[in-house]
């Protein structure tokens, strides 16, 4: 899935790496790619907070670090670019600087 229309903060592109009819919109991740107008390229993890939650289940520990991850309520395309958007434009792109 691709939205190729201009964004706020000069999003020009995004792709969402996996199908997102097939995830759990309350409890999953999803990797997404964004391309932006001066063609700078970020690759983002999008979760759910309750998937970091079946992630220690699964691993059996009550911690959880790594890659910062972009949380979103629920997984769903108008939240994701939402999210997205902001951390493009808002602080004059301080939140693209730590999370890309």
């Amino acid at each position: 899935m691709d939205s190729s229309t201009n964004w706020r903060g000069g999003i020009r592109k995004i792709q969402y790496l996996s199908d997102l009819t097939e995830v759990n919109p309350e409890n999953d991740n999803i990797d997404v790619h964004i391309v932006l107008e001066d063609d700078r390229e970020f690759t983002f993890t999008v979760g759910s907070p309750n998937n970091i939650f079946w992630c220690m289940d699964n691993e059996g520990v009550d911690y959880f670090f790594g890659q910062p991850i972009l949380f979103v309520k629920y997984l769903t395309t108008e939240n994701i670019e939402r999210a997205l958007s902001a951390i493009v434009e808002e602080d004059s792109g301080r939140w693209l600087k730590i999370y890309g």
